[in-house]
């Protein structure tokens, strides 16, 4: 049993690992550099394997159904006329459930029963490893000191994970700009939908009958302009301060329910950023573990980010809880090693030659794809329900 353990980063993955901690009787702190309970603004994609995950953690009943059931997911083109659909009460999900949910619930009903354990306003400044644990620096005094075990839970731009392969690049940038927001849309009576561009992409899900979530993202060109379907941007393809000025341009040729998303931005809060993904996944080393996207951050086109990094939670939980420390991080490896190395390649794949060849015939090619095998996310986890599941070598108590 590992003596002493702190987790850095109180996001997805480290609460989840908490809690599986707490069940198992393994001590442990948690230090978050946010300085109070993290706000998200996002909306989060939970497909069953994910569902799964929070069902046998004990977690999802506490979302109290504040979330959107979704049995349906079209591909259409920047028009809105459909490509595909997939239907989702099918074989084999015949008994699965796929939701969309505010993160901020998500978050709120994992940190249920941990909220005296976080310590917040508190960031990691340095690691030293030694023979028998790692020495760490943080600028809260008091938890400085020898830990059996640091987990890194503090995502793809993991600063653990920096400050522990100092001078090596770790980050792999896609060159595309992206974009978040969560959107009050009453009686909207959409399903989840895909919109796809040549290079760029809209995808909106609900997360009630009154809330859409929507995520949107543009390649940049060779020569480091942005580019979007139909023309460069004005201004030789530079994007504006503006995020909202950057959706209404970048997305204006767009029809189906993305005009009318567009006119009702208003005030809503509006998340830039850059797809990032990790540049190998990495679940340990020596006495640092790494879990969720701090492992192997990739891009979010299947959905799999939360599944994986609740997976990695229980996996990791339930080795420390049956073994040493060094045994249990090997074990924890292999466990998760080849399922995450097949999601991350699934999720980059596409993102990687999306500007080869002509704009018009890739398009054209990627549609007939879609038509003869299905969208990419539904096919990925097709492939997922089908794989033999990790079963735990010990229950947790009460189960």
């Amino acid at each position: 049993m590992t003596s002493r353990i702190i987790i850095v980063g109180a996001g997805i993955a480290g609460l989840s690992l908490a809690q599986w901690l707490t069940r198992f009787g393994i001590e442990f702190e948690i230090i978050e550099q946010s300085p109070s309970e993290r706000r998200s603004p996002h909306g989060i994609v939970l497909p069953f394997n994910a569902v799964r995950e929070l069902k046998m953690l004990g977690v999802f009943e506490q979302l109290q159904e504040e979330y959107f059931d979704f049995w349906k997911l079209t591909y259409c083109g920047i028009g809105g006329k459909e490509i595909k659909s997939a239907i989702l009460t099918q074989s084999p999900f015949e008994n699965e459930q796929f939701i969309a949910v505010r993160e901020q619930r998500l978050l709120t009903a994992l940190r249920t029963g941990l909220e005296k354990k976080i310590r917040y306003n508190t960031r990691l400044t340095d690691v030293d490893h030694g023979e028998d644990g790692v020495r760490i620096s943080c600028t809260n005094e008091l938890l400085n000191g020898q830990y059996d075990l640091i987990v890194a839970a503090d995502g793809t731009r993991s600063q653990t994970r920096l400050k522990n392969f100092e001078g090596q690049i770790t980050v792999q940038d896609h060159h595309i700009p992206c974009w978040r927001v969560l959107l009050e849309y009453p009686e909207h009576g959409l399903q989840p939908m895909h919109m796809i561009g040549p290079v760029s992409q809209f995808v909106i899900y609900p997360v009630s009958n009154d809330t859409l979530y929507c995520y949107a993202h543009v390649h940049e060109a060779p020569d480091g302009e942005h580019v979007a379907d139909g023309a460069m941007l004005e201004e030789k393809g530079r994007l504006s301060p503006d995020p909202k000025e950057n959706l209404r341009r970048i997305f204006a040729r767009y029809g189906g329910p993305v005009p009318e998303i567009l006119s009702r931005l208003g005030d809503a809060a509006i998340i830039p950023d850059r797809l990032q993904s990790v540049t190998e996944p990495c679940f340990f080393d020596r006495r640092i573990a790494f879990i969720g996207d701090a492992a192997h951050g990739c891009s979010p086109l299947i959905q799999q980010g939360a599944a994986m990094a609740l997976a990695d939670s229980r996996c990791l939980a339930d080795a420390l809880a049956m073994q040493q420390t060094d045994q249990a991080l090997t074990t924890y490896r292999e466990r998760r090693e080849a399922q995450t190395q097949r999601i991350a390649r699934a999720s980059d794949a596409p993102l990687d030659s999306v500007l080869t060849g002509p704009g018009g015939m890739k398009q054209l090619f990627y549609s007939l794809k879609l038509r003869l095998f299905g969208p990419d996310n539904v096919r990925a986890w097709r492939r997922i329900a089908t794989e033999r599941p990790f079963q735990s070598a010990n229950k947790s108590p009460g189960s």
